[in-house]
């Protein structure tokens, strides 16, 4: 989330930490640093937030370690150097060109975050298989689950969530083994443990 966005008194959207979805609204205050709180209309966290959540606007608030602009070295000896969008473009589709030509298109490869929305997922899947003609992509949502999905395939024979987050609060037994969902989805675990 960039600062310099024109941000509304308040926009919905969702926390981009563990992957559940929770919803937040965001605001700009008198000194323009975003804040945010958690969205009690949204179905998933009703308001709630975690550690991670809550503290979602000072990571956005601090720019101390974040890039704000394009920088690039035209050589490995020299110091980075502030240049425009449009040239930092060309230059890498050079460098992947060049690359491309010479070595072939699996001499490249994408390595996407896990925080893409579908569309964007779609867009650089386009581009890397499409248009380079390289199969060469893989991103953190894959990584990250792929544990769970060989467990959810081997036990359920799907690699999906096997349920939807309203069922939380209908089960009458729920059975985790091998997972700290306290830990890594901490939302719903208190959801869990509210429907106890």
């Amino acid at each position: 989330m960039n600062q310099k966005e024109n941000i509304s008194p308040s926009q919905t959207t969702t926390c981009c930490y563990c992957g559940v979805g929770c919803g937040i609204i965001v605001s700009k205050d008198a000194h323009q640093n975003i804040t945010l709180v958690g969205d009690k209309n949204h179905p998933v966290n009703k308001g709630m937030l975690c550690s991670k959540g809550m503290n979602l606007h000072y990571t956005v608030n601090d720019k101390s370690d974040r890039l704000l602009y394009p920088q690039m070295r035209y050589n490995k000896n020299m110091p980075l150097q502030r240049v425009s969008w449009d040239v930092a473009l060309e230059r890498t589709a050079a460098v992947f060109k060049t690359l491309i030509k010479k070595y072939g298109p699996d001499s490249v490869a994408f390595y996407a975050s896990g925080q893409c929305l579908t569309e964007e997922y779609y867009v650089v899947n386009k581009l890397i298989k499409g248009f380079i003609g390289s199969n060469n992509i893989d991103t953190n949502s894959r990584l990250c689950m792929s544990s769970a999905v060989m467990g959810y395939k081997m036990s359920l024979g799907e690699d999906s969530v096997p349920i939807s987050y309203d069922d939380l609060e209908l089960a009458d037994c729920l059975f985790v083994s091998g997972a700290n969902p306290a830990w890594c989805h901490p939302i719903l675990w208190r959801r869990v443990e509210a429907a106890a």
